[in-house]
């Protein structure tokens, strides 16, 4: 089997506006990688973005809101359609600013999570993988958190939400084994 490159693949990143994704986007780009960047606050992606052309031109990017999960559907339609087939998806994008205790987490702020943090990453891989089943090759990059192990007071409902995400990407993974897309997982502290 060859050696994985960057060069040349079609990489759609979630949170690309800030913290990790900013840096792995500019990283990426220098690798040769054409990126679709997302993120839901387009002044900071438009900065990325003119970071990423200088090593990749054709790079794009599009502002979305992944707690929208319609809007989910609309970004895997527009990525392939303007990026041509994603061969490797990183699902970053999260939100953490809720912080209170189990009991005192509002329940729209816990919904929030769920489907930035959880329900959001799923649908969108769900959304590009019958494309890399197709063609028996790919690769889910799902950035997890620490907290998932080890959670700090405050932090139940955002720990809770990258479990879930860790778990359904564990168990995918091992069912999609014989087919050639392949998932990592990361836990960034």
């Amino acid at each position: 089997m060859p050696a994985f490159t960057w060069a040349g693949r079609r990489v759609l990143l979630t949170g690309a506006s800030s913290g990790i994704g900013a840096a792995l986007a500019v990283e990426l780009a220098r690798a040769g990688a054409v990126l679709g960047l997302c993120a839901r606050r387009a002044e900071l992606l438009d900065a990325v973005l003119a970071d990423v052309r200088t090593h990749s031109p054709g790079s794009l990017a599009w502002t979305v809101d992944l707690a929208d999960l319609d809007a989910v559907d609309d970004l895997a339609g527009r990525a392939a359609a303007e990026l041509g087939p994603i061969d490797v998806l990183v699902n970053n994008a999260a939100r953490s600013n809720y912080h209170a205790g189990a009991l005192e987490t509002p329940w729209a702020d816990l919904e929030d999570l769920m489907r930035c943090n959880y329900l959001s990453p799923v649908r969108l891989t769900r959304a590009l993988l019958p494309a890399m089943l197709d063609r028996g090759d790919g690769r889910v990059v799902v950035v997890s958190s620490m907290a998932k192990h080890m959670s700090s007071p405050g932090e139940s409902a955002y720990a809770a939400t990258k479990a879930a995400l860790s778990a359904w990407s564990e168990a995918t993974a091992t069912e999609l084994w014989a087919s050639g897309v392949r998932f990592h997982l990361v836990y960034p502290a």
